[in-house]
């Protein structure tokens, strides 16, 4: 089945189109279209696959990209690392695979983070147990140690780059396994996954129409969460999401706010995959029911969104990319009567090859379908808009040069025939001095807009940041029924509750909507800088040459909206129940819950600082990214006018001295016209070429909005 096929296309016509620019324009023009071609290369759709540990993910990936056992699929989780298939990227290797390790920041985070949590929790909480939190930690630098011994240090900040990659290689980077320390042999499993960040993996498959990023993340309920924000700030940078559930714990609570942040975008799209049907005991009877579940749970809990949910089962599309001895009995016991029966319900056939059969049942050429059809349709289709809105921005600022290039020539033919070339030289010269003063315009209303957007920016991220803190400070304020419940129900046991898991999901909502709420007020006042911008410099052009350049716009910038993953980085918060203690030895302490409370917000503070951190570093890469793309396209009107200028320039510096001399000298006067004639001959043929360029741009556009 071939993914993306009219996203192929779309790509194949602007690729041509930036081949026909190249052969176009002059060489001065060139740097321009290369830099666009660079964007177009760049571009990639982005697929994240995400879902609880034991859900099948890897298998997922593994039949979504053809390779039996590829990623592994039965690993330790804490020690998942973020994996990037990056699938038929023009400027990528045709194979292998490049592990970055952590720098040595991101190290100090990791292992002094916990430690931060643990002092502060120990200095409030006298006794309080962070077993978990030190373990964890240090954990994870012992076995780095252990496995590579003098190594450690130097790999800080380091990488690996292979030209080959295997399943046996790829583990030792990106998982811990049953491998022993013992001898650090350097094919040892998990060699260096405690220090790896991110795992980037190349391939070529030909299924995949366009280019691809396909992320494999680690568990949503993986117990190590020091690495929660390297998988949430890899969700922030998708365009797809593949949430990957299990048909027996289908739609847990966890699994619901993830899809819930995920959805929050319309640019974005999320494919819901129910996984492991196989192991279910009556194809025909349960899958029905779970998928009713799942749809009606998702539909209670967002019911803005409809969701595609396919039920399947990766392990019957890795049985068919099998040749083991032991695959044909696995294929034998699985293809039973309830199989055929459940395929026969859903898709009204059974497939007389046992293999069909198999795949049709896996759900794999479904999940391809509907990630074609999104790619097509949905994200594919909105970021090539803004690429073609950047190439249409920069055709128009190339005629708009040409243009003015041929009329400057006709002037001059006009004042050389005339027998007035002193008077020609003159005119270039005016019309020099009308262009830098053009040119000086634009550049005060550029540098007017780039100083409102950075008030813009800086405002709403300072503001931001107070949002949050107030979000994270009113929710501990809130707690205080929660304390008093558990004191209740400790009561009521006859036991005495040590401390109190607090759930944090009602913050992650509250930061999620502060977040969206803030870049929604941030992208409009920055469209408005924007447009004032735009509508200025076309109207200080407009004024000199009566050209309004129509087609350039800021239409299709990234951003239209914009909310973080990160926001789910911490999902529960403990505190240890601080107690009174009265003069008299035999008086029951009682529990102290305002100092209870205090406790916890000097807690929460401290725990919930680096996430914090990371979402407004988030917030500001998304506000820069839309701001700098709509300047881009305003750049080119600048960027037009500077071109034009240096055209003058250039001509008057070369052309005065002669044109002095020829002033009474009908053969030069010949030999010039002749000379400018042949020049304007080139702009007219250009200009052709441009204006078909721009028309074939047009009916893309148009199309793509239809």
């Amino acid at each position: 089945m071939k993914i993306a096929p009219n996203q192929r296309q779309e790509l194949d016509f602007l690729r041509d189109t930036l081949d026909n620019l190249d052969g176009i324009v002059d060489r001065k023009m060139r740097q321009n279209v290369a830099s666009l071609r660079e964007q177009l290369d760049d571009w990639a759709s982005k697929i994240a696959v995400i879902g609880q540990v034991k859900a099948g993910k890897s298998t997922f990936l593994n039949a979504l990209i053809h390779q039996h056992d590829f990623l592994p699929s039965d690993i330790n989780p804490w020690t998942s690392v973020v994996t990037n298939i990056r699938v038929n990227l023009p400027n990528d290797p045709i194979s292998g695979a490049r592990f970055e390790f952590f720098d040595e920041p991101d190290w100090q985070e990791i292992i002094s983070g916990g430690s931060r949590i643990r002092e502060l929790t120990e200095q409030l909480l006298p006794g309080f147990d962070t077993e978990l939190l030190r373990q964890q930690s240090e954990e994870m630098r012992d076995r780095a140690h252990r496995r590579l011994g003098k190594h450690y240090h130097t790999l800080l900040g380091n990488y690996h780059e292979y030209e080959f990659l295997s399943p046996d290689l790829l583990k030792r980077y990106v998982c811990a396994g049953p491998g022993s320390d013992a001898g650090l042999e350097r094919e040892a499993l998990g060699r260096y996954a405690a220090l790896t960040k991110v795992a980037n993996v190349y391939m070529r498959l030909p299924e995949f129409q366009v280019p691809t990023i396909v992320t494999d993340t680690p568990g949503v309920n993986d117990p190590f969460l020091v690495r929660d924000e390297f998988t949430c700030r890899s969700l922030d940078h998708s365009d797809v999401f593949v949430v990957v559930l299990s048909a027996h714990q289908p739609l847990t609570d966890v699994d619901i706010a993830l899809i819930r942040i995920l959805a929050k975008q319309e640019s974005k799209d999320v494919l819901i995959f129910v996984n492991r049907i196989d192991e279910l005991d009556d194809y025909d009877r349960e899958v029905p029911r779970v998928m009713e579940d799942v749809s009606k749970r998702l539909r209670a809990a967002i019911p803005e969104i409809d969701f595609r949910i396919v039920a399947g089962s990766a392990y019957l599309a890795d049985l068919v990319l099998r040749t083991d001895a032991a695959a044909e009995i696995a294929r034998h016991e699985v293809d039973t009567e309830e199989l055929s029966d459940f395929i026969r319900s859903k898709y009204g056939t059974v497939p007389e090859d046992r293999l069909d059969r198999l795949l049709l049942a896996s759900g794999m050429n479904e999940v391809k379908g509907t990630l074609s059809s999104v790619i097509d349709n949905g994200v594919g289709t909105r970021q090539l808009a803004r690429l073609l809105g950047d190439i249409r921005a920069e055709v128009n600022g190339m005629q708009f040069v040409t243009k003015r290039e041929r009329d400057s020539l006709q002037l001059q033919v006009e004042s050389i025939r005339t027998d007035v070339a002193e008077a020609a030289v003159e005119d270039l010269e005016k019309e020099i001095s009308g262009v830098r003063d053009v040119q000086g315009k634009l550049e005060a209303h550029v540098e007017d807009a780039d100083a409102q957007i950075e008030k813009i920016v800086t405002k709403y991220w300072s503001s931001l940041e107070e949002r949050l803190n107030r979000c994270i400070e009113a929710f501990v304020d809130d707690q205080k029924q929660t304390f008093q419940d558990t004191l209740f129900k400790s009561s009521m046991r006859g036991t005495t509750a040590k401390s109190v898991e607090i759930d944090t999901g009602s913050l992650q909502d509250a930061l999620a909507r502060e977040v969206m709420q803030s870049f929604d007020k941030s992208r409009a006042g920055t469209d408005v800088a924007l447009n004032n911008c735009l509508h200025a410099c076309r109207q200080t052009i407009k004024d000199a040459f009566e050209d309004p350049t129509e087609n350039v716009s800021l239409d299709g910038l990234p951003f239209d909206e914009f909310t973080s993953t990160l926001t789910l980085a911490k999902r529960t918060l403990q505190v240890g129940l601080i107690a009174d203690r009265g003069w008299a030895f035999w008086r029951k302490p009682s529990v102290n819950v305002e100092k209870s409370i205090e406790a916890l917000r000097a807690i929460a503070a401290e725990d919930l600082r680096p996430s914090v951190e990371k979402i407004l570093d988030a917030f500001n890469e998304a506000q820069v990214e839309r701001a700098s793309a709509g300047m881009a396209r305003i750049h080119v009107l600048l960027r037009m006018i500077d071109t034009t200028l240096a055209e003058r320039m250039h001509r008057l510096k070369k052309d005065k001295a002669e044109m002095e001399k020829i002033a009474t000298n009908p053969d030069l006067q010949a030999t010039m016209v002749h000379r400018l004639q042949s020049k304007m001959e080139v702009l007219e043929r250009r200009l052709l070429n441009l204006s078909g360029v721009d028309s074939a741009l047009l009916r893309s556009d148009l199309s793509e909005a239809a």
